[in-house]
């Protein structure tokens, strides 16, 4: 008979493996083709690019494909016709920069043998499968709408580069060759979201034309084809974007923020210009929605203010669609991204904190939805831990929201606790959706706190706006109220607490560690930056006039306010384990910074450890990296805050 703690280890099951929740998700977007037939797929590629695979669903077989190299990835597909598609491209630095478009149009044709460059900068060169070439243009081309009555051509804004204020012109361009015909242009300068109606005829246009802190709205028909005005300049909103346009109720839908101060779904009823609020929430910010089959009118709007909730649109024959998914799935976020034309298919994603994500196939005749693919097929969500949302008030008064990860089959009850703070930081938000790291370190035992400090969006502008100019002081304070609001709970230990953080969640940490240096035992920077100053000086946002006014908004103009808080000025203070992780390549946040701090431990005489690879950027994307980094940050974890620290503890 085996002794009492040997039958326990014998029985106690393995970790999950590390490399189960570096990974990449495997299917990132799926999009129905006009019949049906066909289902266009966007997968990651081992390298950090994207494979995008279209299937016949009659046979499951491959139909065609095309990838790109890697940084790089597929975006916004649009059928265009049943047997044809086309594609944008983005780039960005590493996981954690947001992607960038190219302003380069491909095609991919059912039975082709690659893609096709319809239009971009690179029109005269042959890249990997991009082999048919075409003319160079020094501009970004978007497409705006797939055109039903004319399925040989594409409904293109193209923005030139040769100006510092670019107005868009409008094209037909042709799926097959890449040539274009000029059909109109925006109503003002800059940048504009055109909705067109059930033809392709453009109808409304949004866009700051003659104030950037005001929204500008016009509006047009086939028998009044020029530009009209509405609610120029009158609309002081920090942000609008355009959803849809229902040509037979003359109605515009709109994601705004206009009436309340959080992003709601409005309807600009043309007829008589009254804009209407459809869905709003006391809380939250819309999060993602809905769409008919037509892609004219919203059925469904969600919103997180906690966990994901629905509100349900009526007014379209589609919303029961979305009212039966619903029903199969409760508990669960449920979108459907999109349809055949004749409104009897459509793929709908379904996620919650434990399900990385799920798509399914949705047949209206026999009311079934069959599983299509599983963004992680490899995570079992019975093994993953509760996403908890939590509000609390911070020091001045402002109540909070945020999300605590538990460790599954643990009691809650003192444990050591990874305070997580989100990158951006402004807009950014951490929400109930499943997250890799957060559930990594909770298989291992860890309590992970992600508060939605001040300045994080989600919650409407004037939580944004109170992160102004807070990097280091209100936001810094928010993130410690929301440990001792976990640790005061007695769900966390007080005496086992590290913070770690990306991007501005690195500079997080090491400010929280010097400014409240008795809260934290351990502190990892990945990505951060240490001197602000340098930062702002040094960072590729500073290459635009606009990055740069946002830097000094929101950030700081102020030298002597930017030394203040930047960390590297304060580490007489610091007291917890520091680990820096950073990418070499970094042009976001610069690897100087990086430098800048080990340089300033080391002539302390302050112990820290170091991770950084060459070729790596804002975050890691190479999936060897990633797992590197994650098995080193749960080793400096238990030697601080796990078991080896209880160990030695008095």
């Amino acid at each position: 008979m085996c002794s009492v703690l040997a039958c326990a280890a014998e029985s106690a099951p393995a970790p999950i493996p590390v490399r189960d929740f570096s990974r990449w998700d495997q299917y990132q977007g799926l999009v129905l083709s006009p019949t049906g037939q066909y289902l266009a797929v966007q997968l990651r590629g081992d390298d950090g690019g994207t494979v995008l695979a279209i299937v016949n669903l009659a046979d499951n077989q491959l139909v065609a494909s095309a990838k790109t190299i890697p940084r790089q990835q597929i975006i916004k597909v649009s059928w265009v016709r049943d047997d044809q598609l086309v594609y944008s491209l983005a780039e960005s630095q590493g996981p954690f920069d947001s992607p960038r478009s190219t302003g380069e149009l491909f095609g991919l044709k059912v039975g082709g043998s690659g893609s096709r460059y319809l239009f971009g900068y690179r029109g005269e060169m042959s890249t990997g499968t991009l082999i048919n070439k075409t003319h160079a243009e020094e501009a970004s081309g978007y497409v705006v709408s797939r055109l039903r009555n004319d399925p040989s051509n594409v409904l293109i804004a193209v923005y030139p580069w040769n100006t510092l204020e670019p107005s868009a012109s409008l094209y037909k361009m042709s799926v097959t060759t890449g040539a274009k015909s000029r059909v109109g242009s925006a109503p003002g300068k800059g940048w504009t979201n055109f909705l067109t109606d059930a033809s392709g005829f453009v109808r409304y246009a949004v866009g700051r034309y003659t104030n950037l802190m005001a929204i500008d709205t016009f509006v047009r028909s086939e028998s009044q084809p020029d530009w009209q005005a509405v609610n120029v300049g009158q609309l002081a909103s920090a942000n609008v974007s355009a959803v849809s346009f229902s040509t037979e109720r003359n109605t515009a839908y709109l994601i705004s923020d206009e009436q309340n101060r959080r992003n709601c779904l409005i309807a600009h009823r043309l007829t008589d210009n009254r804009r209407e609020a459809l869905a709003c929430h006391e809380i939250a910010s819309v999060q993602d929605y809905s769409l008919s089959h037509d892609g004219s009118t919203p059925i469904g709007v969600g919103f997180e203010p906690g966990k994901a909730e629905l509100k349900i649109l009526d007014e379209h024959e589609d919303a029961r669609v979305l009212r039966m998914l619903t029903k199969a799935f409760p508990g669960y976020g449920v979108q459907i991204t999109s349809w055949s034309d004749d409104g009897k298919k459509a793929v709908a994603r379904v996620w919650d904190d434990r399900t990385p994500g799920e798509f399914f196939l949705f047949d209206r005749d026999t009311r079934k939805a069959d599983h299509l693919f599983s963004a992680r097929s490899w995570i079992d969500p019975e093994k993953m831990g509760e996403r908890r949302p939590i509000s609390f008030k911070s020091a001045d008064g402002m109540t909070l929201y945020g999300y605590l990860t538990l460790p599954p089959g643990i009691a809650p009850s003192k444990l050591p606790l990874v305070v997580m703070p989100h990158g951006g930081p402004l807009t950014v938000r951490d929400g109930w959706a499943f997250d890799a790291e957060a559930q990594l370190l909770a298989s291992r035992g860890y309590a992970v706190l992600q508060p939605n400090f001040r300045g994080s969006g989600g919650y409407g502008v004037d939580y944004i706006e109170a992160g102004t100019k807070q990097w280091g002081s209100g936001m810094i304070d928010d993130i410690a109220a929301g440990t001792k609001y976990v640790t005061d709970s007695g769900i966390a230990d007080a005496r086992r607490v590290c913070i770690y953080g990306v991007s501005y969640g690195g500079y997080a940490a090491l400010m929280s560690a010097v400014r409240y240096p008795d809260l934290y035992r351990c502190t990892v920077g990945f990505a951060g930056a240490y001197d602000l100053p340098k930062q702002k000086r040094d960072s590729d946002v500073a290459e635009t006039k606009l990055g740069r006014q946002y830097q000094d908004f929101f950030i700081g103009d102020e030298k002597a306010d930017l030394d203040a808080q930047s960390p590297i000025n304060h580490l007489d203070k610091l007291k917890a384990a520091v680990m820096i992780v950073h990418g070499e390549s970094d042009e976001r946040v610069p690897f100087s910074q990086a430098k800048l701090l080990r340089a300033a431990l080391e002539k302390k005489g302050y112990p820290f450890e170091w991770l950084s690879y060459a070729g790596e950027g804002h975050g890691f994307y190479n999936e060897a990296h990633r797992e590197e980094f994650c098995t080193r940050l749960l080793k400096f974890l238990d030697q601080h805050i796990g078991q080896k620290a209880v160990a030695a503890m008095p």
